[in-house]
């Protein structure tokens, strides 16, 4: 999972996009990068604040970034890349997995095609400068009508900046009016941040071109769209105010967690959400039983998060996490959470509560079992990594070391969707129905 941002006719582009990856920090840790008009270049690894630093300023009024947590290729290779075509210089900013990215690789190095790095992302570069155009926009519509998924992509171009998504619509690409001119990110709540109006979501299959030739940005549909996006973005990864297709994203986990009360029916003394994502469902889950929402556990906003970061998450929940002896000794606690990918964070965390004193611990989740890879930007690659595609609910219970697991059943999930007007999502993660083969 990435995050991607960039800006066109904005004084200051380098600013501005440092605040706007500033505000998708939570989407990639490990490397930042923009790429500002004249093919100028900023990178390196690390949070945003110590990689775009206001001595490495640079002027320009055009630009786009990224922050990076990487699935496919080099931890070393950031983004935005650029590379130098007959077509006219490009930079690609890349959010997603092309899923069939090796095959796609290796057809391109058969005809030829030399690659500079081992991201996916360059495909767009080699897709772009193979078309059978000699115009770039019509060069970049062709590539992008080539690659079903997974993405989330800004290119820009010595003429225009191209925003587009995928037909599936799997990753979000917003974009809004800023001053006298467009600022683009991942998520809404990014653009809300620095002011910006009249925010607009892009459609799947869809690229919106903002260039001189045109006072309003162009749209162009390049491709059927068959909407399946992402339901973990919603699950996890995005922030609480942030919304997609006009839902909300806390009161979407609310709605989860309600539902999760409503399957179960698992009372307990106090509900202690697992912070961050897991207190919107945490809240949902207290508002339907009624039992008392404490803050049982408290966290360090200085670490990152242990799902993102290639590090060893042992150590990481222990800095990050601390519980609140006073609200959980004695007490038989349900612990509300969003997920559980590889099982390691609660397990730890279980023991945390009951080292401070828990007389019996549940655990809640309100999203199915996680059961299968994730091929299209989510670091969850090898099904053997993931408990719950290995253990039954009992067996899951003994490793994480709960007195009960519950989660919400798949049926149950797609209803709250549903019911929230998101009808289009991804749910292959917890059902191995994924959009593509």
């Amino acid at each position: 999972m990435c995050g991607i941002a960039g800006s066109w006719n904005v004084v200051d582009s380098y600013n501005v996009i440092h605040d706007l990856l500033l505000a998708l920090q939570h989407r990639g840790q490990q490397a930042a990068g923009v790429v500002l008009e004249g093919f100028k270049s900023v990178k390196g690894l690390g949070l945003v604040e110590s990689v775009l630093t206001d001595e490495r300023f640079l002027e320009g009024s055009k630009g786009i970034g990224h922050v990076r947590y990487s699935t496919f290729g080099s931890i070393s290779e950031i983004q935005p890349i650029s590379a130098y075509t007959l077509k006219g210089t490009i930079a690609v900013a890349h959010n997603g997995n092309i899923y069939d990215a090796l095959l796609r690789r290796k057809f391109v190095m058969e005809n030829g095609g030399i690659f500079s790095t081992t991201l996916d992302s360059e495909l767009f570069i080699h897709y772009f400068s193979l078309a059978p155009y000699a115009d770039p926009l019509n060069s970049l519509q062709w590539a992008l009508s080539r690659i079903p998924a997974a993405y989330s992509v800004l290119i820009m171009h010595e003429t225009f900046i191209a925003a587009a998504r995928d037909p599936f619509g799997i990753r979000p690409l917003f974009y809004g009016v800023y001053e006298n001119g467009y600022v683009m990110a991942s998520e809404d709540s990014a653009l809300f941040a620095i002011g910006a109006s009249d925010v607009r979501e892009i459609e799947p299959g869809t690229m919106v071109v903002f260039s001189e030739e045109t006072r309003e940005p162009r749209v162009i549909k390049f491709a059927e769209r068959n909407d399946r996006f992402c339901s973990f973005e919603f699950v996890y990864f995005a922030r609480p105010d942030s919304s997609f297709y006009g839902v909300n994203v806390h009161e979407l986990r609310k709605k989860l967690g309600e539902r999760l009360f409503e399957e179960s029916k698992v009372y307990a003394d106090v509900v202690v959400p697992v912070l961050d994502s897991g207190f919107s469902g945490a809240l949902g889950y207290s508002l339907s039983s009624g039992i008392p929402l404490e803050l049982g556990l408290i966290r360090n906003h200085y670490l990152g998060r242990s799902f993102i970061m290639p590090r060893d998450r042992q150590d990481i929940v222990r800095r990050k996490l601390a519980p609140i002896r006073k609200v959980i000794e004695g007490k038989e606690v349900i612990l509300v959470d969003d997920s559980i990918v590889r099982g390691t964070t609660m397990r730890i965390i279980v023991e945390m509560v009951r080292e401070a004193g828990a007389k019996r611990v549940f655990v809640g989740i309100h999203s199915p079992p996680v059961k299968g890879p994730c091929y299209y930007g989510i670091d969850t690659s090898r099904r053997s990594e993931l408990i719950a595609s290995n253990l039954e609910v009992e067996e899951l219970k003994k490793a994480i070391g709960a007195d009960h697991i519950f989660y919400l059943s798949v049926e149950g999930f797609k209803k709250v969707f549903e019911n929230c007007g998101v009808k289009g999502i991804c749910t292959g993660c917890f059902d191995l129905e994924y959009p593509t083969r």
